[in-house]
């Protein structure tokens, strides 16, 4: 027996941290690396390197990059035919191909192509285990030619690695690390090692001649890579000894892949710039080669890859990619992904936006360029020069505004989709008559014509204009700006604005810079600010008026009501009707969240569960989240079919009031309240409405010194508060007095003419008041209600009570269990419980429903923003 614990690194909760931050720190790295560098670079002669490179060498250099992107689709062939999963050629090479693509673009270190395999196999059919094992072990198979290469590169060209900015040391371990790959990987996938059954468990052994084939494909799929940046290099006039060049390849694809940044981007250019000074003359040919290889071989085929995708499924009709992703990222070699398969069920709107945004950058990074001379002497004969200036400014206006269209594309907001299209046609032909900028047209009509594909994508009325989602899309749009303006001043400088303001010379490259700078300020605020006023809502978002709660409480009188319908007359939630006017649901909204009180409202049991759902299709028509706050445990199986989760939040506690009695041994503490409360000079009345005058200034004046005590402010949404236009729709007001002077009362709800259970709201009374006032309150209302031929006498919530009893339950639920136990210095939970089970009640579980994936501490905070009546509200007591 060990003397001491085994101890156990938890790397499981790690997993989300380093998802992030290795890909953060590489890209601080990677600036730290190219910030020096690129002062030194010549933007224009970038520039001009494309421009001088011919249509034929273009269409060239496009076939090749198509045909390396496609030789991944060998991995596939090869292993489909070992493992004879019987399926088409061609369905293999199509979702191989798309793999590959999106995974250049998207890819965490290969766990997108990762994920897209397993979704394409799922969907032919092949059981859910081996189609994992199998994604899992293509992920493995890619890196081994850099790992061969790696070796090649530590042998002959070990020297450069101390060009980079990160310690020889740290870049030595990598390579190495990396270099010994090829050896792992030969050894996991053959034979019945123990490696091999905790990682591929599913995928049978391979044999070593199946082993070296997938090591040789590995190779050949890098080595044709290789093969493409050094034409790219070669047709833009830069000449490299090969040795050094594929070290430098090597060394920054390594640290590309480690990086977990899709594609490397950023950290791969970095480094070869890095690596290639003093090899090359010019710096700005090596990038101008580096942004060639990005188009020809992420760029173009990511465009024709998502033209395919569209028309074609990766989940089956109905499937649950909930339950494919559990399945996915409980295999050992693919933890590290949460993202691929969500963005994949996403993917034509989101890749849509990201392309929207990019063509946006695109007209105005052509702004700000010098346009052609050439092109603007053959223009200079048909339109004016203040024309002209009038169209670069249009394409500005153009640019900037499908940077904030991508927010809405996105989203697949309908109306984005159709401005979209209008701006991007707008900016064609500003394109063209501004400088004949056909480069751009070319980028501006491919995405028109993918918008128009998946043009059926686009079905929401709107979004949230203060969701986190759009708060990113809001900072990468000032991001964007703030890097074209740098740029120019880069270019330029920014000397004498005011004069190079009023220039209108084509030929004065600053000035056209310094008046588009202004156009996309004043243009950006404006979209920001007509966005603002102009998004669509749900129709039933607007706060209720007069008539609209006057509807209501016909409803709820005639129909149905719950234990929270009186609530509606506190005004503060929207009310939404299903389609049959049969269900009747009160919400409130914060952010991106549409959040119902309580059930619906429902005639009967079908018309609840259509109201649930047409709940949730009404936010998803917005693009928003709904949630369902505080329903009761008879109604969850509705929710779970309705595709929700479920919290617990607590316990509510009801009195059977056939069963309450003072008579014999078992009222015997009730009969001694009664007593107890008389022997005080305490005395119960009800008081109808309307109330006296003198009877409301005493009420008030008990909840002022009560709100003091506590000091708390007035809450709302789910609690009711002292409002004499709500409280008007009281029942009744139980009083407690003390020698003719109220010192403690209770609003009784309104029943709406029905008998079934007896409810009290606001509960307040006077710090001096005698001990066991409440007992005495609640006794005589419970005599009260049962008089008055109630059926049950509701105590209300206990907060968090019997949430995460048991050791299988949610971990969320387990974390909340640890307030109700040691949250007692900020909130009563504990003795709130125990008070009310002296009354033996019977309790009720109640719990909150909302969406797979959406995030719960939001949708927690935004409840409590609503019941505080805002996010500051809830960090103040007064």
């Amino acid at each position: 027996m060990p003397l001491l614990p085994r101890f156990r690194l938890p790397l499981k909760p790690l997993i989300p941290w380093l998802r992030w931050l290795v890909p953060i720190i590489a890209l601080l790295l990677a600036f730290i690396e190219v910030s020096s560098q690129f002062k030194l670079l010549d933007i224009e002669a970038v520039r001009l390197s494309f421009k001088q490179l011919s249509l034929s060498n273009t269409l060239l250099l496009i076939v090749v990059g198509l045909l390396v992107t496609g030789s991944t689709v060998l991995y596939d062939l090869l292993l489909q035919y070992w493992l004879r999963f019987d399926l088409k050629v061609g369905y293999v090479v199509k979702y191989a191909w798309l793999a590959n693509i999106l995974n250049n673009v998207a890819g965490l270190a290969g766990m997108t192509g990762a994920g897209i395999r397993y979704l394409a196999l799922h969907n032919a059919g092949v059981a859910k285990r081996q189609a994992v094992s199998y994604s899992g072990l293509i992920l493995l198979c890619m890196p081994v030619g850099l790992s061969l290469l790696s070796n090649y590169v530590l042998i002959f060209h070990r020297d450069l690695l101390s060009k980079l900015a990160i310690p020889m040391w740290l870049s030595l371990s990598i390579l190495a690390v990396v270099s010994l790959y090829w050896l792992a990987f030969l050894l996991v996938s053959g034979g019945s090692n123990a490696l091999h059954r905790r990682l591929l468990a599913d995928t049978p052994a391979l044999t070593f001649l199946q082993r070296l084939s997938l090591l040789l494909v590995s190779l050949l799929d890098w080595v044709a890579i290789v093969g493409l940046l050094l034409l790219c290099f070669k047709l833009v006039g830069v000449s490299l000894p090969f040795g050094a060049f594929i070290a430098a390849f090597t060394i920054a694809a390594t640290l590309g892949w480690v990086s977990m940044i899709p594609g490397g981007l950023g950290v791969f250019e970095s480094s070869i710039l890095i690596l290639l000074v003093g090899v090359v003359d010019s710096s700005a040919s090596v990038l101008a080669a580096l942004l060639l290889y990005r188009i020809v071989y992420y760029f173009v085929p990511f465009l024709l890859g998502i033209h395919v995708l569209a028309s074609f499924s990766l989940v089956k009709e109905g499937g649950n990619l909930d339950e494919l992703m559990q399945r996915f990222q409980a295999h050992p070699l693919l933890q590290f992904t949460q993202i691929p398969l969500h963005f994949i069920g996403r993917i034509s709107t989101q890749v849509l936006a990201y392309f929207t945004f990019g063509a946006g950058l695109v007209l105005l990074l052509s702004a700000i360029f010098p346009s052609v001379s050439t092109r603007l002497d053959m223009l200079e004969s048909y339109i004016p020069s203040l024309a002209r200036e009038g169209f670069h400014l249009s394409s500005v206006i153009a640019g900037t505004l499908l940077l904030g269209l991508a927010r809405g594309i996105s989203a697949g907001q309908r109306g984005a989709y159709y401005i979209t299209q209008i701006v991007l046609l707008l900016g064609i032909v500003f394109s063209l008559l501004k400088g004949l900028d056909y480069e751009v047209v070319v980028v501006l009509l491919v995405l028109s014509l993918l918008l128009r594909i998946n043009r059926a994508a686009f079905h929401h009325q709107g979004y949230s204009l203060t969701s986190r989602r759009s708060l990113h899309w809001l900072l990468a749009g000032i991001s964007a700006l703030v890097v074209v303006a740098l740029l120019g001043e880069v270019l330029y400088g920014t000397s004498y604005f005011t004069e190079k303001l009023g220039q209108w010379r084509h030929t004065a490259g600053a000035e056209r810079y310094v008046r588009a700078l202004v156009v996309m300020l004043l243009t950006f605020l404006g979209w920001l600010g007509w966005t603002w006023f102009s998004m669509p809502l749900p129709a039933s978002m607007q706060r209720p008026d007069q008539e609209a709660l006057s509807q209501a409480q016909r409803f709820y009188q005639d129909v149905a009501n719950t234990g929270y319908s009186y609530l509606t007359y506190l005004g503060d939630k929207s009310l939404f009707f299903n389609q049959n006017k049969t269900a009747l649901i009160q919400y409130g909204h914060k952010r991106n969240h549409l959040i119902a009180l309580g059930d619906p409202a429902a005639a009967t049991s079908s018309d609840l569960a259509d109201a649930i759902h047409e709940f949730r299709n009404l936010a998803d028509t917005y693009n928003r989240t709904a949630v369902f706050y505080q329903v009761d445990e008879a109604n969850v199986h509705h929710y779970l079919d309705a595709g929700f989760v479920l919290l617990k939040l607590g316990e509510t506690a009801s009195i059977v009031l056939r069963d309450f009695s003072l008579i014999g041994h078992k009222g015997q503490k009730w009969r001694g309240a009664l007593n107890h409360g008389a022997r005080a000079g305490l005395s119960f009345e009800i008081a109808t409405l309307p109330l006296e005058e003198n009877i409301w200034q005493e009420l008030q004046a008990v909840s002022e010194v009560w709100m003091r005590e506590q000091r708390s402010a007035e809450k709302g949404f789910s609690l009711g508060r002292f409002e004499r236009e709500f409280l008007a729709h009281c029942r009744s007001f139980a009083l407690i007095k003390q020698n003719g002077k109220i010192v403690a009362f209770a609003s009784v709800t309104p029943d709406f003419s029905q008998k079934d259970e007896f409810r009290i709201d606001l509960m307040r009374y006077l710090p001096d008041t005698p001990n066991g006032t409440m007992d005495f309150l609640f006794v005589n209302l419970i005599q009260y209600a049962a008089q008055a031929g109630y059926q049950r006498f509701d105590l209300g919530v206990a907060p968090l009570a019997g949430v995460g009893e048991t050791i299988w339950s949610r971990r969320e639920e387990r974390l909340i269990r640890l307030i109700y136990q040691y949250g007692n210095h900020f909130y009563n939970f504990k003795g709130l419980r125990d008070y009310k089970d002296k009354f033996n009640p019977q309790w009720r579980s109640i719990y909150l429903a909302y969406p797979r994936r959406a995030s719960l501490l939001s949708i927690l905070v935004d409840v409590s923003a609503l019941i505080s009546g805002g996010y500051r509200q809830m960090f103040r007591k007064s």
